[in-house]
């Protein structure tokens, strides 16, 4: 099994030598380069404690419910923009939370520039981040997660 690992202007394919995944992770984004940015600073901490996730992006809310619906997708962990174009990331996690499903217990780290945090408190997220990200936060919020997995989700892909 392979993984993609995205560094500036490079691609490459790597092997999996950690073995299990241990997180899914969703990254909610309207901008290219910020879901690339926070993707590569995901696979750095793999690739330095020698761990595999399950990536998934998505350039908008709509999408993003749109397969969790489609495909039973479960995060442990997602990070959402909150300035996205027709829905926003709050609008995005209320509807995550409000359901019936096992992503309502999600993780949520809302990415934004936004000052005023407490908007996002409704929605009970685990943390709320202020662009750029940086490898220390990003570090930070992976290891608590790890060290508290949820234990309604499935960092397995679903089976087809």
């Amino acid at each position: 099994m392979t993984y993609w690992t995205i560094c500036p202007k490079i691609i490459q394919q790597t092997p999996n030598v950690g073995g299990d995944v241990l997180l899914t992770i969703g990254i909610c984004d309207d901008r290219l380069l910020s879901r690339r940015l926070l993707e590569a600073l995901i696979h750095l901490y793999e690739e330095g404690k020698d761990v595999l996730f399950n990536i998934y992006e998505f350039s908008s809310g709509e999408e993003l419910l749109a397969e969790i619906e489609k495909q039973g997708l479960v995060f442990d962990l997602l990070f959402l923009d909150n300035s996205m174009k027709k829905l926003t990331g709050l609008e995005t996690a209320r509807q995550i939370r409000q359901s019936k499903s096992s992503m309502s217990a999600c993780n949520i780290v809302f990415v934004t520039f936004a000052e005023d945090h407490d908007q996002f408190m409704t929605v009970k997220p685990l943390q709320i981040l202020c662009k750029p990200c940086t490898q220390e936060y990003i570090e930070a919020i992976l290891e608590k997660v790890l060290a508290n997995p949820l234990s309604t989700s499935s960092s397995s892909p679903p089976s087809s």
